[in-house]
Formats: C-alpha cells, sequence, structure tokens
C-alpha cells in the first residue's frame, strides 16, 4: 500500500524516524544560534530530556530529531524556539 502511494504521488516517502533518542545525531553546525536572553533551547516548549541506557542525560528537540550538543542548552535557540506553554497559561490551568 505504502507503494502504491509513493507511486501516486510521484515522490518517494521518507523513512520514519526513530523515537528513540540514542538512535539521533547532534544538532547540524549552524542549526543553533546563541542567545543572550532567556529564549534558549532549556525554556522552549519542545525541549525534551532523557536518560540513555548508560544513564547519560540526553537533551532533545523533538522538532529536529536531534541531540542537543551538553551546555548549548543554556545559551543557543533555534528558529522554532516557542515559549513554554506553563509560563503562557499558568501551571496546570486545566485544575482552576
Amino acid at each position: 500500500m505504502k507503494d502504491s502511494m509513493a507511486r501516486f504521488s510521484g515522490r518517494q516517502l521518507s523513512p520514519i524516524p526513530s523515537s528513540d533518542p540514542e538512535e539521533w545525531q547532534c544538532m547540524d553546525d549552524g542549526t543553533l544560534k546563541p542567545s543572550r536572553s532567556g529564549a534558549v533551547c532549556m525554556t522552549c516548549n519542545h525541549f525534551r530530556y532523557a536518560v540513555g541506557k548508560q544513564c547519560q542525560t540526553l537533551l532533545t528537540c523533538p522538532i529536529h530529531q536531534r541531540l542537543i550538543p551538553q551546555g548549548e542548552h543554556l545559551n543557543s535557540k533555534c528558529p522554532q524556539w516557542i515559549m513554554r506553554r506553563e509560563l503562557e497559561v499558568g501551571w496546570a490551568p486545566e485544575v482552576a
């Protein structure tokens, strides 16, 4: 079915990205830009972290599906930075 859809649309389907952050590559050079404000990776709504098989912390960006180099989450951001929802509407607004 997928092959027929790919032929019908006239383009190849891209492989399904891995959902396991340990298989992701590091961010490409130039993706993250230095930021001197509070708008950095760690304060982004998309920022996530995971623990690897060897108990190391993996800083991840699910939008890019890439690992964020250690320390870069504190002083860099990308163009897809978006304010954390908790800061925008308050903590746990569904309780109110």
